[in-house]
């Protein structure tokens, strides 16, 4: 699954030829709501075995960079606050964190690259614009590597609906840079298909 247009056209190029699974490319639109209809859209019709969430995110941690891949071990919102008892973030009867599904986490660990990177993604209906935004998510989540807004979302439906799930994102824009959004539009400019080859590189290594 991806939101935008670019990240879909350059990901469907890169996993073209794979022939070891049946793969199903989903442009599911940005936000929330958009990926989460089209969450419970692909599980209805398709029954898939796994969904991944992929395309691009910012980067929240100071230590990564532009065109590192942050493979989500966890996800968690960090625009949600439903009020006491829950921790921020966590929505009312789920778990404050969503765990990405063990076998798709230990298949992204095979793949050799340095640029990979396994932590928190932080995700929600907010683009990360500059130092206050990313403040604002360290302040809740000191361990977060990167933010997007569709990996909450998603992965809320597959633990709905027993679906296994993980985010792969490569960082368009980083923590150091003010002007986020220039950064994220030149992203699209220069970028090649070849960031994202890790991906295709994972999907061969999943079982």
């Amino acid at each position: 699954m991806t939101a935008m247009d670019q990240e879909y056209e350059m990901a469907r190029k890169v996993l073209a030829n794979n022939s070891k699974h049946e793969i199903i490319p989903v442009h599911c639109g940005w936000g929330k709501v958009n990926s989460a209809v089209n969450a419970y859209k692909l599980i209805s019709e398709y029954h898939p075995d796994c969904i991944i969430s992929t395309g691009c995110a910012g980067g929240i941690a100071k230590d990564v960079h532009l065109l590192d891949v942050v493979v989500a071990a966890e996800v968690a919102y960090h625009d949600c606050w439903y009020g006491e008892p829950n921790e921020y973030g966590q929505v009312q009867g789920f778990p404050a964190r969503f765990q990405a599904d063990p076998a798709l986490l230990a298949a992204a660990k095979k793949v050799d690259n340095s640029r990979l990177r396994f932590g928190l993604m932080a995700s929600g209906d907010r683009f990360c614009s500059g130092p206050e935004d990313t403040a604002m998510i360290l302040g809740h989540y000191p361990d977060a590597l990167a933010c997007d807004m569709e990996s909450g979302s998603i992965s809320q439906v597959c633990h709905m609906y027993g679906v296994p799930f993980l985010s792969m994102r490569v960082i368009s824009d980083t923590a150091e840079e003010t002007d986020r959004l220039g950064q994220f539009e030149n992203f699209w400019e220069t970028v090649g298909s070849e960031s994202f080859e890790i991906l295709s590189a994972f999907i061969d290594a999943i079982d």
